[in-house]
């Protein structure tokens, strides 16, 4: 009798155990169709967006995009097949075996939504035409020796035995620059494909082989043989029905030519060089010496510099002309230093800055002498503020394009520049500090390739920068009054890098490292370099598992941390917790990232910057980090649902920009604190967002009473000022958007007994910067706005205003009620004001089933820029 009662005991624990889990079967297989159904309207909105780029016949979809539909659409067939399964099976076969299928699928989905969030595929679609190249930006020619290059080198190409030609010259003689001319003209007066290749001195094959890859659009991420890879260039060079110039910038030594197979038929080479030897080990059939200017020439380029405002009287010409002489005919020197001198009337400053020229020495051998000595000349006149500014531009690998607010931001976090009271006043100083620079010439004005503004170091001008801080490791050129820098890049070597202890000197002041070595850097264990006045560290693309807090034992002066994009890395070191100076801790895209030690002493921290990392919480004592002014919390997919309450700002008073996931996760109870922010980016519930009295200047906010996972559709759309109202019960109230406002997206919502979409938002018809509309799955509402008859017609026609004047895209989805776009547009007495609609480019409608009618004859009057109409319709009544 026991042992059958103890049999049924555990049959009863059997069944139990089976009963639970067959509930969380239920229940979890319910979840997970939710999310799917999510993931799969995320699916439809991209499918309709790359199928409206693709119409254009200019664009073409990514290959990842591409695979991202064919896995979701994997997943919903796996989905149907597993569900289909579980109705059809036995209790005691779903208990047991169905469990971990639906968990696995469950986080497949998972990883499928975070693919899909911004930032992840970037832009849907690429150029679908092959590009022939990009314009380079370029400065004005002078002298002879350019008009001839320029007159010459293109002639040769049209020779069927010239196929590599070199431009060989002293450094600041002016290579580059005529290479970009020849690029451009390339580009206007010819059929050749042309592609632009920076070389620079720390080149590796596998680099170079990925920089051409790039140009081609060619995919060589996941080939690391160099053979296998130079076949692949050959074959996408012979696929080009035209000729092909690659001109490749600052090469310094010899590479194996069919490391690129540039022997393709179609295939020429150009490339610039300070040594006539690499022309000749590189096979160049022609080549092209650029010498310098000679007096005359040069003094005309000195005398346009400096421009009409310095006036040259008396004797203050000849000075100027022996100033001018001391630059020795090179245009880069010439540039730099009536850049310096421009606007300069006082004969003692010439006289002065004259001798000061003849005394710059760094350098140490004949052709460097003559270039550097011009460039610290330049130097030396900065104040001690500019030159530290210049000098940490020097911390970037060489031909890097850095982003303004980058680099103003690492101005500020170092302390290079007088403390302003405000983050946004500091930047202010930085943009004033770059301008200075690139006005004296030492800096170059550029954009990356996104458009954003960056600024560039001419080669020889961050050799001089490196030389005086003795950041290249040559003692010799070092001064003692400018700070110690040690700067590394590393190539795409196969063996790991060990950092070299005895570098690490106590006079160091700044330290940056950047590397696309797959296999990182390894920092020896135990190992504490004693460097008590470092103040910045950047480990920029560095690959590291793991840092120890010994690492840090010495580093008490330290103001600025970098680690971004340091993917290898799980967790900072304890240590960082005491590192009390820190004014910038900037861990962004460091994928792996998932813990971060309490931060509450850090009583000096003013940046703070955690986007892209795999962190499920925000960092102990974050709320008592008094000297906060920036926040950046952006695309972290596994921080945990988090509702802020109110008050928590409350010792944030310095609090400039917040960043934060903007799907729902954590939502902002604390509206007040927008009231002092100049950028946003959050959730806040549909209560609290009307009690906003002060915008920020940039923006995107997502509204939402409830914290969900994600909503379908992705926020980040490049607007900068944007508003998506998701899942709201929207309501006759004094609602008011804000007046700036770019775009407005409603999705999810209930509008019953509301027959205008103006009736909710009272200023609706008043934006007069609203350029995007998209409403989606919204009940209730017939029509955008009202019109009004009070005004005779002759007024609306002279009115300026015109409701949604500057929108230029506009889709409505899937409005049930939907009747029109404007109550009253099809009555006599109602008149549609003049300019409605008349910047629209793009119209979607869908799915909009009671919609009787699309346009009245005088709304279509107001199209004339319409460029995309897609109307899918089917209902009950025909659409006019």
């Amino acid at each position: 009798m026991e042992l059958t009662g103890k049999l049924m005991e555990a049959l009863g624990n059997l069944a139990f155990d089976r009963g639970s889990k067959y509930f969380y079967l239920v229940d979890n297989l319910r979840s997970l169709e939710t999310k799917l159904q999510r993931l799969r309207n995320r699916k439809i909105d991209f499918e309709s967006k790359v199928k409206v780029a693709e119409r254009s016949g200019t664009k073409k979809r990514k290959r990842e995009v591409e695979n991202w539909f064919d896995e979701v659409a994997k997943i919903e067939n796996e989905f149907v097949a597993l569900k289909t399964s579980i109705q059809e099976g036995g209790f005691l076969e779903n208990a047991i075996s169905s469990g971990k299928r639906v968990e696995k699928m469950d986080e497949i989905v998972e990883q499928l939504m975070v693919q899909s969030d911004s930032g992840h595929f970037g832009e849907l679609c690429l150029e679908a035409s092959e590009s022939r190249g990009e314009p380079r930006e370029t400065t004005e020619l002078f002298g002879e020796m350019f008009r001839k290059g320029l007159e010459t080198i293109p002639a040769w190409l049209d020779t069927n035995e010239i196929l590599r030609i070199g431009i060989w010259g002293m450094g600041g003689v002016g290579k580059t620059t005529l290479a970009e001319h020849i690029h451009n003209h390339l580009l206007e007066n010819s059929q050749f494909k042309v592609y632009w290749i920076s070389v620079s001195q720390d080149f590796s094959i596998k680099r170079l082989q990925g920089d051409v890859a790039k140009r081609l659009r060619l995919d060589l991420s996941h080939v690391d043989d160099e053979k296998v890879r130079a076949r692949r260039l050959r074959d996408a060079f012979e696929e080009m029905e035209e000729m092909v110039v690659l001109m490749l910038d600052d090469v310094w030594e010899e590479f194996r030519l069919n490391s690129l197979r540039i022997d393709a038929k179609n295939c020429r080479l150009i490339l610039t060089t300070r040594s006539e030897e690499v022309c000749n080990q590189m096979q160049c059939h022609r080549t092209f010496e650029l010498k310098t200017l000679d007096t005359k020439k040069a003094w005309g380029l000195f005398k346009r510099i400096l421009g009409s405002e310095t006036s040259l009287d008396g004797g203050l010409k000849d000075i100027a002309k022996s100033v001018a002489k001391r630059c020795d005919g090179l245009p880069l020197g010439i540039v730099t230093v009536a850049g310096s001198m421009r606007g300069v009337r006082d004969i003692c400053e010439w006289r002065n800055a004259l001798e000061d020229l003849k005394a710059c020495s760094v350098g140490h051998d004949k052709m460097e002498k003559r270039v550097f000595r011009i460039l610290e000349w330049s130097f030396n006149r900065l104040n001690k503020c500019e030159r530290n500014c210049f000098l940490y531009c020097c911390l970037y690998p060489e031909d890097w394009k850095i982003k303004r607010k980058e680099l103003i931001g690492l101005f500020i976090g170092a302390e290079l520049m007088s403390k302003r009271e405000s983050w946004s006043k500091a930047f202010d100083e930085g943009q004033t500090m770059l301008n200075k620079l690139i006005r004296v010439c030492l800096l170059e004005k550029t954009k990356d390739f996104e458009g954003v503004d960056c600024v560039k170091m001419h080669d020889l001008v961050r050799d001089m920068a490196l030389r005086i801080t003795h950041g290249n490791s040559k003692p010799e050129s070092s001064r003692d009054d400018v700070p110690r820098f040690l700067v590394k890049s590393f190539g795409q070597e196969d063996s790991k890098v060990t950092l070299e202890q005895e570098e690490w000197t106590q006079d160091l002041r700044a330290v940056s490292f950047y590397s696309q070595n797959s296999k990182g850097i390894e920092i020896p264990p135990d190992w504490s370099p004693n460097c008590p006045k470092l103040s910045t560290l950047r480990l920029s693309r560095v690959s590291i598992k793991e840092i120890l807090d010994s690492f840090f034992r010495h580093m008490c002066g330290l103001k600025v941390l970098n680690l971004s994009e340091c993917y290898g890395i799980k967790k900072l070191p304890n240590c960082v917790s005491d590192m009390v100076n820190l004014t910038a801790l900037i861990l962004r895209d460091c994928r792996g990232l998932r813990f971060v030690p309490p931060l509450g002493k850090l009583k000096q921290l003013r940046d703070l910057d955690l986007s892209i990392t795999r962190i499920q919480d925000f960092p102990e004592g974050w709320e008592s980090l008094v000297s906060l002014e920036r926040l950046n919390l952006s695309e972290c997919p596994t921080l945990k649902r988090k509702i802020i309450p109110k008050g928590t700002f409350s010792q944030l008073h310095r609090l400039q920009l917040l960043l934060l996931p903007p799907y729902g996760r954590v939502q902002v109870n604390d509206p007040e604190v927008l009231n002092q922010l100049e950028s946003f980016i959050g959730c806040l519930s549909f209560t609290d967002f009307y009690k906003i009295t002060r915008w920020p200047k940039c923006y995107h906010v997502y509204v939402n009473d409830i914290l969900t996972e994600y909503p379908s559709f992705n926020i980040y759309c490049g607007d900068p000022k944007e508003l998506y109202f998701h899942q709201c019960k929207l309501g006759r109230e004094s609602n008011y958007l804000p007046d700036d406002m770019e775009s407005l997206i409603i999705e999810d919502c209930e509008g019953m007994g509301i027959r205008c979409l103006s009736d909710v938002f009272k200023n609706f018809i008043n934006l007069s910067h609203l350029s995007k509309l998209e409403i989606m799955n919204l009940v209730g509402i017939e029509f955008l706005c009202q019109l009004s008859s009070a005004s005779p017609r002759h007024q609306l026609e002279v009115s300026s205003f015109s409701p949604l004047r500057d929108l230029e895209a506009l889709s409505l989805r899937r409005l049930p009620n939907l009747v029109g776009l404007f109550y009253g547009e099809s009555e006599p007495s109602y008149l549609l004001p003049a300019g409605t609609f008349s910047s629209l480019k793009i119209l979607w409608i869908d799915g909009c089933h009671d919609m009787k009618q699309l346009f009245t004859v005088q709304l279509l009057q107001n199209l004339q820029n319409l460029e995309e109409l897609i109307v899918e319709v089917t209902g009950r009544h025909p659409v006019q």
